[in-house]
């Protein structure tokens, strides 16, 4: 008599105590998937939106002898030569010992890719050029990655020009660079020929 209870009361348990134990773990593993999938959703929402970001590309115009000069939208951080292959490369007259192809880039440049025997609008070219095409920057307008190309001016001296035209105004003459803390007559006579106000 005491074991045919004994088994009524294990076949209870095992009806009603265990199907419940089940069904959680498959709601644990329901609720685990859903929570996944929304991870995976969200994650798809943030990525176009990355891409999209205006501080990481570059906007450069291309002029001279490449096969489709225009306008192009690089990642920041291209060089020279990256633009050039986007404007479907060099003609076959174009003069590539004339420019800088290593030359990093920055938003706004003009390149100009000159053909042989084209004259230089400027002083000769010595590879430190800022700007392709032998333009000089305006140290009034010139951002800071753009200072940089100019011998001599690393992170902390680009940002010490920007801070001052921003507090100062902009340069009067390039003798007033001398007043940007720890620019002094040698750097600017290092780059005074590679540099403008206008």
């Amino acid at each position: 008599m005491i074991l045919l209870v004994c088994l009524l009361a294990l076949g209870v348990v095992l009806r009603f105590v265990l199907p419940g134990h089940d069904t959680s773990l498959v709601a644990k593993k329901a609720e685990s998937g859903s929570m996944d999938s929304a991870r995976e959703e969200k994650e798809g929402e943030e990525s176009p939106e990355a891409e999209k970001d205006p501080e990481d590309v570059l906007v450069v115009h291309v002029t001279g002898a490449v096969k489709n000069p225009g306008v192009y939208i690089l990642q920041k951080g291209s060089r020279v030569f990256h633009v050039v292959e986007e404007a479907g490369g060099a003609v076959e007259e174009a003069d590539l010992e004339r420019i800088n192809l290593a030359q990093p880039l920055y938003d706004g440049q003009p390149v100009h890719v000159p053909r042989k025997g084209e004259e230089n609008s400027s002083q000769s070219y010595q590879g430190e050029t800022p700007a392709v095409g032998m333009t000089k920057i305006n140290i009034n307008t010139a951002g800071k990655s753009q200072l940089e190309t100019l011998p001599g001016i690393g992170s902390v001296k680009a940002q010490d020009i920007i801070s001052y035209r921003e507090k100062n105004g902009p340069f009067q003459s390039i003798e007033e660079l001398t007043k940007v803390s720890g620019i002094g007559e040698k750097t600017l006579e290092r780059i005074r020929d590679l540099i403008t106000i206008y």
